[in-house]
């Protein structure tokens, strides 16, 4: 069942880059510090929470410095784990910026991982990311910073892309890539490890690509997206940090509200008990029963939920 360990705050929906393939809805609009302290001041109140790890994510939270080390400092005071920060590595103007920013969140306390999002998608300078790396490892050290990465029609333009940039930081370079483009890789010298966690692209239901794979997504009952409560720009609140949870459907209260309440929602929630009780592929039956399954398979069962959403309400 839904018993979320972390939250995410989307600190902004702000965004210094324009990748084709995110689903951020930018509607220009930021998180306030208070409204997220006060609600982490409501879980801490709770008989119900076992909340145990702060994240963050975005548009680019680093275009939200005030909040981040406004929220960092609470955290730490209050004994929260950190997860990571999710950042692009490239809204930097300078490189003493870059430093100065990093050097904030460390001196707030922050001492989770740092999550880059580097791909043919984002289309970074390899410069700039290389740069971002060494000033993080330089402040942070040796493992704070790993690569999440998606590919898009196979792993062979990723791959040439990763080793470049090893190669560009006298890193070696090796990975482990399935058939179907998913996998990790490693760039590392006797000083250092990074990490490279490799996605396929992901396609909302309304996409013409999203149907076509060759066999369902494999239950997980969303482990796979996280028992979160991710925390939209807006501030309003949904159970995952998949895609799906822009739907209306998937939202279950407001950052202004306290922890039980939107717990209290998220117990009441038809989705939720389909994602997280009774499995997304047991509506695949009772939806071929109904003859209303969409034509062809999909192996993301962020993409079904997508799906059941927008036509199943």
């Amino acid at each position: 069942m839904f018993n979320p360990d972390e939250i995410i705050f989307a600190a902004t929906s702000l965004c210094n880059l324009h990748c084709p393939h995110c689903f951020v809805d930018r509607k220009n609009c930021s998180l306030k510090t208070e409204d997220a302290v006060s609600f982490l001041k409501s879980e801490r109140e709770s008989q119900i929470s076992s909340i145990e790890k702060i994240g963050f994510s975005g548009g680019e939270p680093f275009l939200a410095m005030d909040f981040l080390c406004g929220v960092i400092k609470y955290a730490v005071g209050e004994s929260f784990l950190f997860d990571r920060i999710m950042t692009n590595g490239d809204w930097w103007k300078s490189a003493g910026e870059l430093r100065t920013a990093l050097q904030k969140i460390y001196d707030a306390g922050y001492d989770g991982k740092i999550g880059l999002s580097y791909d043919a998608f984002h289309a970074q300078s390899e410069e700039r990311i290389a740069a971002f790396i060494q000033t993080a490892w330089e402040i942070f050290g040796d493992g704070s910073v790993e690569i999440q990465s998606v590919v898009g029609g196979g792993a062979a333009n990723l791959s040439e892309k990763l080793k470049s940039l090893a190669a560009a930081m006298n890193l070696s370079y090796e990975e482990n890539i399935s058939k179907s483009g998913r996998g990790i890789a490693f760039l590392s010298d006797d000083e250092h490890h990074l990490g490279v966690d490799i996605q396929t692209e992901s396609y909302q239901s309304t996409d013409s690509r999203a149907f076509k794979s060759k066999k369902w997504f494999r239950e997980d009952f969303c482990e796979g997206a996280g028992q979160v409560l991710f925390v939209h720009p807006t501030g309003d609140i949904a159970p995952c940090c998949g895609f799906a949870n822009e739907n209306a459907e998937l939202s279950i209260g407001k950052i202004t509200d306290s922890f039980d309440s939107v717990m209290e929602n998220a117990y009441k929630n038809r989705m939720i008990k389909i994602c997280y009780e009774e499995g997304l592929s047991r509506q695949i039956k009772i939806l071929k029963k109904q003859k209303k399954i969409p034509a062809g398979k999909t192996d993301d069962s962020c993409t079904f939920c997508d799906w059941v959403c927008r036509n199943c309400f």
